[in-house]
């Protein structure tokens, strides 16, 4: 005789078929993003049952979860298998084109170093290279969504926009900044100031403790806005001279590959 789930009611399901069954719900709020209790509630499970599948399907690439908002949307694995409209993988040329960059970075400074490109009004991580000395407590990674000005490639990508529309933004992540540890209005408008006089700009600890990171936004020749480079490493390992070396080294990086900062 057929079992019954304690979940759902119905004929027991697999999980597989569990979660399966999530990755439409996710999917039809993937613009927003979605929460756990949402995702339970419409697929009827508990919220123990719900958090269990969705963080096999983050663990599989499917679906991206940023810790600090604990949204749910769709990952970078899910628009590589299927192809969905919209798809990161419009950015294949971008990725391809900087990785080089990238591996020479993470090569001369053994940091850690990202790849991010505008996608809306967020910030999207489309390639990572890790150096010698990887970072233990960070959470961005392929695939991660972020608000424009939350970390150091997103806030380079929207401190290279027009200003209008750089404050704009802002103003309307007023909100959303405070769910990334210390992050305020306050700090992105530092970070914005900063790299307009400087052309980098650091984030100091503000998200993650004991976690900063530097980055400068990627120009073509004709001063088209491409992505943004950035390199985390511990704090300690990012005092003042150390940072200018470090742009120093993604800047020749990215000079070699006919593009600037």
């Amino acid at each position: 005789m057929p079992t019954l789930d304690a979940d759902s009611g119905q004929r027991a399901e697999t999980s597989l078929a569990k979660a399966i069954r999530l990755l439409p719900i996710v999917a039809e709020r993937n613009a927003t993003g979605v929460n756990l209790s949402t995702v339970a509630r419409k697929a009827n499970l508990t919220t123990a049952t719900a958090r269990r599948l969705l963080q096999g399907l983050v663990d599989g690439g499917l679906l991206s979860f940023d810790p600090y908002s604990k949204i749910y949307t769709l990952g970078i694995g899910l628009f590589d298998l299927a192809g969905a409209p919209g798809s990161p993988r419009q950015f294949d040329a971008v990725r391809m084109e900087l990785h080089p960059a990238l591996a020479e970075t993470a090569t001369v400074t053994g940091e850690t170093v990202y790849l991010t490109v505008p996608f809306g009004d967020e910030a999207l991580c489309i390639d990572a290279v890790i150096g010698t000395t990887p970072l233990r407590a960070n959470t961005l990674q392929v695939g991660s969504r972020r608000p424009l000005g939350v970390g150091a490639g997103s806030a380079a990508i929207l401190a290279s926009l027009p200003e209008n529309r750089c404050d704009r933004l802002i103003s309307s992540n007023s909100e959303v900044y405070g769910r990334y540890g210390d992050l305020s209005t306050a700090e992105v408008r530092s970070m914005v100031r900063h790299w307009r006089k400087h052309r980098y700009l650091v984030n100091n600890s503000i998200i993650i403790p004991d976690v900063s990171a530097i980055a400068v936004a990627v120009f073509d020749g004709t001063d088209r806005l491409l992505a943004a480079l950035s390199v985390s490493a511990r704090e300690s390992r990012m005092g003042p001279q150390r940072r200018k070396e470090i742009v120093a080294v993604m800047e020749q990086a990215l000079n070699r590959a006919g593009l600037k900062t």
